[in-house]
């Protein structure tokens, strides 16, 4: 049971009699499980809750508009431990961390529940019945699920799970019942690449509309795999390589189905050494969060914003990874043009995790003390959001506080192209 904490004012719960302390038993006969049943009763117009009063248990009737929220806040987190993962997955960036990194970056997460709310990528290797009900009976789409391969035998053998539920009836089921999901698969050269990239796409597009995109993503390898699967790297021509194949099933899947589909991370192009899609071939950049249309997206809301540059005098330094960097510097650069400022650009150089390691979300902020100490950084140095928490601490567990003291400079983060440019040259103000 789940003890309510508080009641919104003029809310539904308030409406219908609930009190603080109360505790809820069931709703519309089923108990409370977690967040997820809570948002699935909030959807519904007409609730019967039975709750425990002092002892007591009483029945509440709650007549309510189909998007109006119950209103209700609890003693207890409604989602209580994450899940995590049993699997050995032989690419699993988790088991490549060194020591003391953030605690949190340690736990495998396997919690459909936070696919369901934040969009975490799950393999639902492990996933009970009763689970699988419980998420067509809640109707909890969209998932984010990682499929990498549809081969059975091979899932099995790159999640090192032999037990793995198999997939391609788990997403038919899902398809037939209208869950939807987003998949990803993390290319490993050897193995799920080439021939088993094409059937992954093939199996997953037969089940569009439920299967709504696919990310294609390269395994990420860092310095520390000591006693783990050996794994080659992403090479030019394996990145030249998928996204041929990628761009195929794009043209073909345009023509018959209306999407793409399909999308290639933007760190397939940078390592092919291949240009960009263009901004509108990402639709409705439904992968962004992994990586799919992220510098399509930062150039173009830096090319909206240079349009409005006023004369700044800033003398301002960015800093980012070695992915980004060109890109980066070239919008400085042009900043800078249409302005008088004085802009230094840096590339940041992962030693945390190490060279092969080139995204600027995974920088440490030790990363950019070595980077960044005795260079000449202005007034201000900017940063990307991406490598910091919610609360602005790193992945060492350096706060932004304690990178500005290293430095001896204000250090801001910037989280798109508009920020950016307004930082270096300003931006006009309408009226």
């Amino acid at each position: 049971m789940f003890e309510i904490k508080g009641v919104g004012q003029d809310s539904a719960a308030q409406r219908g009699g609930l009190l603080p302390g109360d505790k809820i038993v069931r709703i519309n006969g089923e108990p409370l499980l977690d967040y997820v049943d809570y948002i699935f009763f909030c959807a519904q117009r007409r609730l019967k809750i039975c709750i425990e009063r002092g002892g007591d248990f009483l029945t509440l009737r709650i007549v309510k508009s189909d998007d109006e929220d119950l209103g209700l806040s609890f003693t207890q987190p409604l989602l209580g431990k994450k899940r995590v993962c049993g699997n050995k997955c032989v690419f699993c960036f988790v088991h490549q961390l060194p020591k003391g990194m953030r605690k949190s970056l340690y736990v495998k997460d396997e919690d459909w529940r936070y696919s369901l709310i934040m969009g975490n990528y799950v393999t639902l290797s492990m996933i009970s019945k009763d689970e699988i009900r419980r998420i067509i009976r809640r109707k909890a789409s969209p998932l984010y699920i990682s499929v990498h391969t549809v081969d059975e035998n091979l899932r099995r053998l790159m999640m090192g799970n032999e037990k793995a539920v198999p997939i391609r009836p788990l997403l038919k089921k899902f398809a037939a019942r209208g869950i939807r999901f987003h998949a990803q698969a993390v290319i490993c050269p050897g193995l799920n690449d080439g021939q088993r990239l094409e059937q992954t796409i093939r199996f997953l597009k037969r089940l569009y509309p439920a299967a709504v995109s696919l990310a294609v993503v390269p395994v990420g390898l860092t310095e520390h795999r000591e006693g783990l699967t050996e794994i080659e790297p992403i090479s030019q021509t394996v990145a030249q390589a998928t996204i041929k194949t990628v761009e195929k099933w794009q043209k073909e899947c345009l023509n018959s189905i209306g999407t793409r589909f399909v999308f290639a991370s933007d760190e397939f192009y940078l390592r092919a050494g291949m240009a960009l899609p263009s901004y509108e071939d990402y639709e409705s950049f439904d992968q962004i969060e992994n990586g799919v249309g992220l510098l399509a997206t930062l150039l173009k809301e830096a090319e909206e914003a240079l349009e409005n540059c006023e004369g700044s005098d800033a003398n301002i330094s960015l800093a980012t990874g070695e992915d980004a960097f060109p890109f980066i510097e070239s919008i400085a650069k042009r900043a800078a043009q249409r302005s008088n400022a004085h802009v230094c650009v840096y590339s940041v150089k992962n030693l945390t995790f190490g060279g092969a390691v080139t995204v600027a979300g995974l920088l440490a902020g030790k990363d950019f003390i070595a980077a960044l100490q005795g260079k000449d950084l202005g007034k201000k140095l900017l940063i990307p959001s991406s490598a910091l928490r919610d609360d602005n601490i790193f992945l060492d567990d350096m706060t932004l506080e304690e990178l500005s003291e290293a430095l001896g400079v204000i250090v801001e983060p910037v989280c798109d192209g508009y920020q950016l440019v307004a930082q270096v040259c300003g931006i006009k103000r309408e009226g």
